[in-house]
């Protein structure tokens, strides 16, 4: 299965948290797991529990703008990708969950 999360909420939200624990059992499970960050959910992927789950077998993805707008610059373990990409990866999925 195809699953596909969308991170918008800021880092230090439950919604953090539980995108982490969906990840890891959907990792587990074997399934394919792509994981999307976008607006304030930028502040995510500096953190280390996402470059942990890309290390496990998750695509990392985020939103080249969004992040020019913070000024953040994503690892080279995450791939800068658009709005049109993410349609893409959300015409792929066989579930989407947003985390908003």
């Amino acid at each position: 299965m195809k699953l596909l999360f969308i991170m918008v909420s800021n880092p230090y939200s439950n919604d953090f948290n539980s995108l982490v624990k969906f990840a890891e059992a959907s990792l587990l499970k074997g399934h394919e797991t792509n994981i999307f960050f976008m607006g304030n959910g930028l502040y995510c992927i500096v953190r280390e529990e996402i470059k942990t789950l890309a290390e496990k077998g998750a695509k990392i993805y985020y939103c080249a703008h969004n992040a020019e707008q913070r000024k953040i610059k994503p690892e080279s373990w995450a791939e800068s990708s658009s709005m049109y990409g993410l349609s893409k990866l959300i015409g792929e999925a066989d579930k989407v969950l947003i985390f908003d």
